[in-house]
């Protein structure tokens, strides 16, 4: 037996139901409780709560567990707006009422910047509404079922849900959807609509067989085997207004998924950055140019680095029909920090917006390098900004400012706007 066998079973728990007090919530959005001492995770719980639950996943130090019955619940606790979650797509925070979501993630940001990012009694503001908490995401991604239906997966699974009533999506994205249907033979569609511009399209995945193009007034774009699309009906660009400014996209591009959140986060960006006029700032991880373009528009001297080359275009084309000056260099961050950027002068502030993954080692240290005097991170993974904070400050940099957004209502997503100054 190995080692690692022998501590898994060294401190095992009983195998029927359970009753505990969730004392704890994870930044993956499950209460936590304690039994003998074990830390348990539990998806569906909410702090405060008396609840009886069944083990699943037994390991050394921790284990998960499924909840059987709320025996006393939290004042939080409300009817989720479908009866199953994993069909809302992502909805596991559904149950605890909107005001207390943001309350927990202001809980989960400051746990984690403490924990993590080794930081004592961190700046970090209430989590703010930023938009409404149903129908918001201007992108949805459906999976079919063995019949054709499309839905979401479940949880942890390669199971799909089929889904008619998209309740986290806009209106414009429903009426694609709707339109769609589930007789495309299609693997996979993504469906996608900006009512600031009107535009919207269906990216889809053909399945074994047959592929039939849905009707409809939205562009019909097929995905490719290699990952490339091709427009089947019209030309496959989406648009989103955002503070004033257009910005066009295809359908491989990113873009916030709703255009509150986008709003947001240009406002409180821009607030972490100061007085930019004539500063020089790196927007590392620009994307389609969300963040540059209002940047540039404030007045900085913008280099907008980006490593996904459809982005890239359409972020100097997006500058270019706004009338905005910007350099754009199409390559991975990680090395343009480090030896990529040395055909222009250091920053004077740098705006990170990676993925959920976080910036990580070698881009923060290269970031640190250039010694800006402000540092403004974007973060959509509250875990992989405290690993990143705790390198800025060992760099020299002072956490001033986190403000958390909530772009994702129902979900224990939080977006995080973060200040750090040297």
């Amino acid at each position: 037996m190995s080692k690692r066998r022998r501590e898994r079973n060294q401190n095992p728990l009983p195998r029927g139901p359970l009753k505990a007090r969730v004392d704890g919530f994870t930044h993956g959005g499950e209460g936590v409780v304690r039994i003998e001492g074990k830390a348990v995770f539990v998806p569906g719980t909410l702090p405060g709560e008396q609840v009886v639950v069944q083990v699943t996943d037994d390991r050394a130090r921790w284990a998960r567990a499924t909840l059987v019955e709320v025996v006393e619940g939290s004042a939080d606790r409300v009817a989720p707006p479908l009866t199953d979650p994993d069909a809302i797509g992502g909805g596991d925070l559904a149950h605890a009422a909107p005001d207390a979501q943001r309350r927990l993630k202001t809980r989960v940001v400051r746990e984690q910047l403490e924990r993590l990012g080794r930081v004592a009694a961190p700046p970090v503001a209430d989590c703010l509404a930023v938009g409404p908490d149903l129908r918001y995401r201007t992108h949805v991604r459906l999976h079919a079922d063995p019949d054709g239906r499309l839905g979401f997966h479940r949880a942890g699974s390669h199971e799909v849900i089929p889904v008619d009533d998209l309740v986290l999506a806009t209106p414009q994205v429903q009426a694609v959807r709707d339109a769609v249907g589930d007789a495309t033979g299609a693997a996979e569609v993504a469906f996608r609509a900006h009512a600031s511009t009107g535009t919207a399209a269906a990216a889809i995945t053909p399945g074994p067989g047959g592929l039939a193009i849905p009707e409809g007034d939205f562009d019909v774009v097929l995905v490719q085997p290699n990952g490339s699309q091709l427009a089947l009906r019209g030309d496959g660009v989406l648009a989103e207004t955002v503070a004033g400014l257009t910005y066009r996209f295809d359908t491989s591009s990113f873009f916030q998924v709703s255009t509150g959140g986008a709003e947001a986060l240009v406002e409180h960006v821009l607030r972490a950055a100061g007085r930019v006029d004539g500063a020089l700032l790196w927007d590392l991880y620009a994307g389609v140019g969300l963040l540059s373009l209002p940047l540039a528009r404030a007045g900085a001297e913008v280099v907008a680095v980006e490593g996904h080359a459809a982005a890239t275009r359409w972020a100097e084309r997006n500058a270019d029909e706004a009338g905005l000056d910007i350099a754009v260099e199409h390559a991975p961050v990680a090395s343009f920090v480090t030896d990529g950027g040395t055909s222009h002068d250091p920053p004077d502030v740098v705006v990170l917006d990676p993925p959920r993954t976080g910036a990580g080692a070698d881009v923060i240290a290269g970031a640190i390098s250039l010694g800006p005097g402000a540092i403004v991170y974007v973060a959509c993974d509250v875990a992989a900004l405290a690993r990143d904070t705790r390198a800025l400050i060992e760099g020299g940099y002072r956490l001033t400012a986190v403000q958390p957004l909530d772009l994702f209502p129902m979900t224990h997503h939080v977006e995080v706007v973060a200040t750090f100054t040297r």
